[in-house]
This record gives structure tokens, C-alpha cells and sequence, in this order.
């Protein structure tokens, strides 16, 4: 089964939904999190880890002896699954995409996967080769280079129900919850019996996608078969209190040996080319959207009933707060659009990138504790660095760390940060040094598409035009909040230091520590301190620049002359202390290097 290159869904679309329904995800576990519900939130780490994997499940389940492996080799075309007269063990068979063939099992006690190879799966999936589950197997996963099977398709074969083994039927139902679709096996020879239409109504509890499967059919006539199909659509109809069930008659046995000899005209009679159509299209146009609603099911499922859920704001946060309703009408809502046929994404309000928001600018400066930062004690400090680079280099770090976990939680950080165009090119890679891939991911994506929105608006513009827009699209001095902090505690500090010339401890401090930066001792005599007060300051910067050059001096020379046990500390550091004199601290320049 391939459902082939051009039955790709919009790739974009979904990928906007799925963060719309992760955001809903993330924002109630964190409401729970914030309540003092922590050890409610595993649930929902579970759903974070299946939008993560974008796995989608589609089951194939059924009686014992319904033929479930046998229609599963015919799909895709090889006797690869066990079958037999015999009950398989209580464990799940999914088969994914790999790009070799090989077989992962879990097995309970183990810590770690175990590698087996293709031929020695039934010494493990079967009761001849695992008798009672005896091998401690869970789950068995076989990795092979199907087409079909990409997109985090997972194709499993769940163990019979209603055999002697009731270990199997216990492992079905307790999978139910996981499938993001069903294909439900049943046979003519006893053509739904009660067992399986209490199965069926166990099945649409947990799933909305559901494929019903006739198997066996080559055993019946013509008119029989009319028969047995009319009784099993008029049962479907009452079990599942819905009309217009698809019923595919299928033969799951003729299938496979049609497709083994490349018999077309057998393949389509055997029936099974109408259910790989069906599925083929579902897989291209629905699973996305299915997997999503199944996503949201869950969650709005575990939603606690209370209305008390609130979450703790800073004064940097202005989100509204959610309670447990607002939390579940907003995922009801996703759902309710997504059934309904509706886009799978909201296309987010454009912003003007034109006009940086100063506001969040100044929040940022204050949120991050520097806007009146203690520079005395870092001017007055003997650490080996010009003391403003340093004062600098502390607060950056320190807006990052805030920034960062904003980004990474906060949507209103996130229109801001979008609003602003980020920031500038130094610091946006600084903040991708310090901050998670996730944090980018989640603090970067609002920028990402209104970015690509305002190069929709100006496609057809003239390229003279386009160039100039483009302009407005890349951040300034003026709409970087990191280069705002930077200026603030600059200012600040600088001030503060021509100060402390004229004290006592000033003046002691003069011979001990490493005196301004060439870039902040710019930025000091620009300041007009007086005549007097400069001369200090480039004479001092004289005499330290001179004892450098020395010691760079007696560093080569000890090095050329194999003495590196003479070196001291200043020499060895030396290169580093001249760097710094004469461009600053890299932190502080919003210099990066590659990670």
C-alpha cells in the first residue's frame, strides 16, 4: 500500500496545529505544575512525548483466529507476521519505519532495547517459541524501509481477544487508549458475535476512526456473502448507533499470495486493493487531523474537574489567568473546529515589523533586576577584567536565563519577541547558546511566521521595493532588548566608576585591578569627567597597556625557550587581558563563538 507522492497533506498547515494543540497541552500541565499538582502532570508529559514523536497508531484488533496477521502481511506484502492455529503471546507487534530491517523488543526487567533479527521474531511473538510470555515481552517493534509506514505510521498487531490466553485480551483493551485508529477484523465464519460487539463498544470509547473488515470471504457464494454482509452493516448500525459504516470484504489469504505473484486482477477480487484505498487516502488526508482531535480527546479527558486551577503570574507575565473551564473550552474549541473540516491552523493576527515595541523593551530592562544594578562593588573588585565588561557580562547572562524560560513558556513573551523582530544578530546567537533547542523552538516560531507572512504581503512587490520592506524585518539597536540592557547597566556603571576615582579605596583600587576596557574608557571620556579626571584615566591605561606588552613579551620567550615552568598566571593569560583591552569582554560586545 502507497499512497503515493502527491496524496501529501499541506505539510505547513499541520505542522501549525500541532503547536496550537502542544501550546493547550503545555499550558494546562504547567497550570497543574503551578497549583502544586505535580505528580498529576505525567499525563500530560505523555501526550508532549506522542506530539513529540508525531506517532500515530493504527491498530488492527479482533477475536482470536479473525486473521488480524494474515491481512497485515497481505498490506504489506510479505509473510512477515506470525499466524497459525495457535494464540500469539500477549504482547504488541508494531511495525514502523526504519531505514533497515531489524526488531527492538522490550522485554519486562530490562533496562535497554534488545536487538533481534527479523527471521527470530516468532521465538518470541508466538506461544511455540514464548510459551506463557515466559521471555518477559511487552512490545516488539520491527523497523523496515516501507514507504507507507513513514510520517510516524506505527502498524500494530494486537493480540487476539478472547482466547484461552486471557492475558491477550487484557493487553488489547489496555492498548485501546493508545490507538489513533482501529481496523477491526472480523470473519464470516461467526460474523460478529457478542463478544465482539461488546468489543466494538469498548473500540469507540478510545477511538473515532474506525475500519471494519470482513475477512475471509473467499469461502462464501455469491448470494451468502450478500447475506452475511447486509446482517453484519444492520448489527453495526445498532451496536455503534450510527449509519454508513464502511464494511470491507476482504480475503486476506488470496490477497497475499496475489500479491506475492503481482497478480493485479486477483489482488483487486481478493478485495483488499478497495481497503488500501480507503487507507491510502485516510493516511494522506485524515491522519493528521485524527491524530490531533485524538490528542485533544485525551487532554480535555484529564482536565481536573475543579475551577480553582489558577497560575501563579510574575509581573512579567500578564497572560490571563486559566482555570480548569477556560483550559477545556479552549482544547474543546481546537476540536471542535478540526471536526468540523475546518483549517487545521489559524493563520496568528500579522504584526508590523516596522514598529518595535518599546514597552516590552523597558518591561524586559526591568524584569531582568538591572536597572539600578550595584556596580561599586564590581568596580571595586580585584577580578582581572575591565570592571563595566564585567558588570555587563553578569546582567546579560542574567536577562538571558529570565528571557530565555519566557520565551520558552510566556505567548505574550512571544508576540512581543515577534513584535520587536527578536533581537539583534550577536545576541539572537548568544540567546541560542544559553537557551534549549525546545525554548528556541516554542520562543522563535511567532517570529518564523509572521516573518514569512510580511514576505507573502510583498511578494509581488518591485525588488527595489521588496529591499527596502526588507529593512523593517531585521532588528536594531532600538528594538534589541538585550542591547538595551547592555547600554543601561553600561551607563549606569561607567558613572558610577568615575565616581569612585575620587575616594580613597578609588584610589588604592587604581594599582590592583585591570582598569577600564579602550571601548568603556571611550565611553568614560566622552562623558566630559574634567581634565583632571582624564589625565588619571589615560595615564593609568598607559601604564597597564606597557606591563601587558611586557608580559606578552616574557611569555613568548619563556615558551620558545621550552620554560613553560617559569611562566606565572599574567603571562600565561596575557593574550586573553590584551584581547580585552582593546575590544572588551566578548560576552559584553555580544561576540559568539560556534557551539
Amino acid at each position: 500500500m502507497d499512497p503515493g507522492p502527491d496524496a501529501t497533506p499541506d505539510l505547513r498547515a499541520y505542522i501549525q496545529a500541532k503547536q496550537e494543540v502542544t501550546n493547550a497541552v503545555r499550558v494546562t500541565a504547567q497550570a497543574l505544575r503551578e497549583d502544586g499538582a505535580t505528580e498529576a502532570t505525567s499525563p500530560y508529559h505523555d501526550l508532549l512525548v506522542r506530539l513529540a514523536e508525531d506517532r500515530f497508531n493504527l491498530a488492527v484488533v479482533g477475536q482470536f483466529k479473525r486473521g488480524k496477521s494474515t491481512l497485515m502481511n497481505a498490506i504489506i506484502g510479505r509473510d512477515l507476521l506470525p499466524t497459525g492455529v495457535l494464540p500469539l503471546t500477549s504482547a504488541i507487534i508494531a511495525l514502523c519505519y526504519g531505514p533497515r530491517e531489524r526488531v527492538l523488543l522490550r522485554r519486562q526487567g530490562w533496562a535497554r532495547e534488545q536487538e533481534i533479527q527479523l527471521g527470530e521474531l516468532a521465538d518470541y511473538v508466538t506461544e511455540r517459541g514464548n510459551p506463557g510470555n515466559e521471555k518477559g515481552l511487552s512490545e516488539a517493534r520491527v523497523e523496515l524501509p516501507l514507504r507507507f509506514l513513514r510520517r510516524g505510521l506505527y502498524f500494530i498487531d494486537t493480540p487476539g481477544v478472547g482466547s484461552a490466553q486471557h492475558e491477550n485480551t487484557a493487553t488489547t483493551l489496555a492498548f485501546l487508549p493508545q490507538a489513533d485508529a482501529v481496523i477491526f477484523v472480523t470473519s464470516v465464519e461467526a460474523p460478529l458475535s457478542e463478544a465482539e460487539e461488546l468489543f466494538l463498544r469498548d473500540i469507540r470509547e478510545h477511538v473515532r476512526k474506525l475500519f471494519v473488515v470482513v475477512n475471509k470471504i473467499d469461502v462464501l457464494a455469491g448470494d451468502e456473502r450478500d447475506e452475511v454482509l447486509a446482517y453484519i452493516g444492520s448489527r453495526l448500525s445498532s451496536v455503534l448507533a450510527a449509519d454508513g459504516i464502511p464494511i470491507f470484504p476482504v480475503s486476506a489469504r488470496e490477497a497475499l499470495d496475489a500479491k506475492r505473484r503481482r497478480d493485479a486482477p486477483s489482488l483487486h477480487d481478493s478485495g483488499l486493493a478497495e481497503l488500501e484505498a480507503s487507507l491510502a487516502t485516510f493516511l494522506a488526508n485524515e491522519q493528521g487531523r485524527t491524530f490531533l482531535v485524538t490528542i485533544l480527546d485525551r487532554l480535555i479527558a484529564l482536565v481536573p474537574d475543579q475551577d480553582d486551577l489558577s497560575i501563579e503570574h510574575s509581573d512579567r507575565r500578564a497572560d490571563p489567568v486559566p482555570t480548569a473551564g477556560s483550559l477545556r473550552a479552549s482544547a474543546q474549541a481546537i476540536r471542535a473546529r478540526l471536526l468540523a473540516g475546518g483549517p487545521l491552523a489559524v493563520e496568528p493576527a500579522a504584526e508590523d515589523p516596522s514598529a518595535p515595541d518599546g514597552q516590552a523593551v523597558e518591561r524586559a530592562i526591568v524584569a531582568s533586576g538591572l536597572r539600578h544594578p550595584s556596580a561599586t562593588e564590581r568596580t571595586t573588585s580585584r577580578a582581572r577584567t575591565c570592571p563595566v565588561c564585567a558588570a555587563q557580562g553578569d546582567a546579560i547572562f542574567s536577562f538571558f536565563a529570565q528571557w530565555q524560560y519566557q520565551l520558552a513558556t510566556s505567548r505574550l513573551a512571544q508576540r512581543e519577541f515577534s513584535a520587536a523582530r527578536g533581537f539583534c544578530p550577536a545576541h539572537s546567537w548568544q540567546l541560542g547558546q544559553i537557551a534549549s533547542p525546545q525554548g528556541m523552538s516554542a520562543g522563535y516560531v511567532l517570529l518564523i511566521e509572521s516573518t514569512a507572512g510580511e514576505l507573502q504581503r510583498i511578494l509581488h512587490e518591485p525588488a527595489a521595493h521588496v529591499a527596502a520592506r526588507l529593512a523593517a524585518l531585521f532588528p536594531t539597536a532600538a528594538s534589541c532588548a538585550a542591547c538595551q540592557v547592555l547600554e543601561e547597566v553600561e551607563r549606569s556603571c561607567v558613572a558610577q566608576t568615575l565616581g569612585h576615582l575620587d575616594t580613597s579605596d578609588g584610589r588604592d583600587d587604581r594599582d590592583e585591578t585591570e582598569g577600564l576596557c579602550l571601548p568603556h574608557l571611550q565611553v568614560a571620556l566622552a562623558s566630559d569627567p574634567g581634565a583632571e579626571v582624564g589625565e588619571v584615566l589615560i595615564g593609568d591605561q598607559v601604564r597597564r597597556l606597557e606591563e601587558l606588552a611586557e608580559d606578552m613579551h616574557s611569555y613568548s620567550l619563556k615558551r620558545e625557550a621550552v620554560r613553560r615552568g617559569l611562566l606565572n598566571e599574567r603571562e600565561e593569560h596575557a593574550w586573553r587581558r590584551a584581547l580585552v583591552q582593546l575590544v572588551g569582554e566578548r560576552i559584553a560586545r555580544g561576540v559568539t563563538l560556534p557551539s
